[in-house]
């Protein structure tokens, strides 16, 4: 690489701004769901940080995809690439777009390589499908007239001047729901200029509308917004891990969920700042704190009516975790324990420690919002690795699945029973049941013709009547026995 390329400043401006953008990738991408612009001055200077993110991608563990492209110019042209650095490039791409365009050809060479970098650039990053581009790194191209709501973040180490600066901008600015309410601009160079510019370009091109909103609060501004709407969340529930106690209290549940939407709406926002990172201080409340109120604003709404549409709550980057490794969750309790178990005697069982701390793990996992699985959990090791009734021979995780689904069999013949319907095709159905479409019974009409009125034990004597109270009542079950043992 030529070292005068990398001269901004000294020789490191380069390397320094490809280990900045990388070390944020995920978080700023949203695990990329979105991609990126980065814009340079000079072709030389895209090809320079080109090599550059492929020498620290080489001892990484994420993978990223990234294309450039530049005035490819003719075969006459003075400042023409290098045709090797051109069949590299294309080698690259079709790794992982498994498209291979050829240097030179007419059909197949760098005019339909840009058509398809524009076209594929629109679809979001790599996170959503193997083949997309995370990265885009250009001189000119794409800066204007180049439009994608899954362009979220456009880095700048280069000058660039009024309508250029505001045309280049705006290719971040097309909203995409709650997850891009506005683009991040990250400038590599004379920040402080940079924004001098801005604002003077602003005001000769802006709209000079009251509404249009160029430029979003600070950071700091968001934050101290954030702050605001967590203490008001605290007001409405001091503990979290205390939900039972409003549960059955219609006022204080809707203050409380009214509450904690407005500061979820609000930390999706702050999120989206390149700044961002948890911040107890500032935030007035540690991240493990906000786990336990998402937990408490799930396990407050899990048995809401699932015709409704459910509530996004915006998910953290980083979940609670145990020792700093590991997500706290059912499969990793059931791990745990697995690991934990001694064999005595043909039986599986646990001291008073591992005991203890089954018990904590399980109710960590039910102030996270999984109340009902913690509830299953606890049975299980209740009624069934406690008082030695697991035998040696079967992994724990296999006994406990193969314990939920007897239980979900006997639910099926109690309520096939008290209908008088087939428990086979019950249990067919309940198996293939979605929550998420949780008015599409399957089978539905061919449950209904097996109803046998002499068999069932409800208070109905007219099969009419019957089946439509069965109507009612079968979604409603199904969805209880799926929310149970899900």
């Amino acid at each position: 690489m030529d070292k005068a390329l990398l001269v901004y400043h000294d020789q490191t401006h380069i390397p320094q701004v490809v280990e900045e953008i990388l070390s944020n990738w995920q978080a700023q991408s949203q695990q990329q769901q979105f991609n990126a612009i980065l814009t340079v001055a000079y072709k030389e200077r895209v090809i320079a940080y080109y090599h550059e993110f492929k020498k620290q991608l080489a001892n990484q563990a994420q993978k990223i995809n990234i294309a450039m492209t530049f005035s490819f110019g003719n075969e006459n042209d003075p400042d023409n690439v290098d045709p090797e650095i051109i069949n590299t490039m294309f080698n690259d791409y079709a790794e992982f777009t498994g498209i291979k365009f050829i240097a030179g050809d007419k059909k197949h060479g760098e005019q339909a390589y840009f058509e398809d970098v524009v076209e594929r650039a629109t679809r979001g990053g790599s996170g959503r499908n193997g083949k997309n581009i995370d990265l885009v790194i250009v001189a000119d191209q794409l800066l204007t007239g180049y439009d994608s709501k899954r362009l979220n973040t456009l880095y700048v180490d280069r000058t660039l001047k009024l309508q250029n600066l505001i045309q280049a901008y705006s290719r971040t600015n097309r909203v995409f729901g709650s997850s891009k309410e506005f683009g991040t601009i990250v400038n590599f160079q004379t920040p402080r200029l940079t924004e001098q510019m801005v604002n003077q370009a602003l005001e000769l091109y802006g709209s000079g509308s009251s509404s249009s909103k160029a430029i979003v609060e600070t950071y700091a501004t968001a934050v101290r917004i954030l702050a605001n709407d967590l203490e008001q969340l605290v007001l409405t529930l001091a503990d979290p891990t205390q939900w039972q106690l409003i549960q059955h209290d219609d006022k204080k549940l809707t203050e409380f969920s009214k509450a904690f939407k407005i500061a979820a709406d609000q930390l999706n926002i702050v999120q989206q700042y390149y700044e961002y990172q948890w911040d107890n201080t500032t935030f007035g409340m540690t991240e493990h704190r906000w786990l336990q109120y998402v937990g408490a604003f799930k396990n407050l709404t899990a048995k809401e009516s699932t015709t409704k549409m459910p509530t996004i709550v915006p998910t953290l980057i980083g979940k609670t975790k145990l020792a700093g490794t590991q997500v706290i969750d059912a499969a990793h309790i059931l791990s745990l324990i697995g690991s934990k178990v001694k064999h005595v005697d043909g039986v599986q069982t646990v001291n008073d420690e591992t005991k203890r701390i089954i018990y904590e793990q399980i109710q960590e996992l039910s102030q996270m919002g999984e109340d009902q699985q913690a509830k299953i959990l606890k049975e299980f090791v209740d009624t069934e690795l406690l008082t030695g009734r697991l035998s040696s021979q079967i992994h724990f995780d296999q006994a406990f699945t193969n314990w939920k689904n007897d239980k979900i069999k006997h639910a099926v013949n109690q309520f096939a029973n008290e209908w008088g319907i087939d428990s086979k095709l019950l249990l067919q159905a309940i198996t293939e049941f979605e929550l998420s479409k949780s008015d599409n019974v399957p089978y539905f009409a061919e449950i209904i013709q097996t109803i046998d009125l002499s068999k069932a034990n409800k208070d109905i004597d007219n099969l009419f009547m019957l089946n439509l109270a069965l109507h009612d009542e079968l979604p409603r079950w199904m969805t209880e026995i799926k929310q149970q043992f899900n």
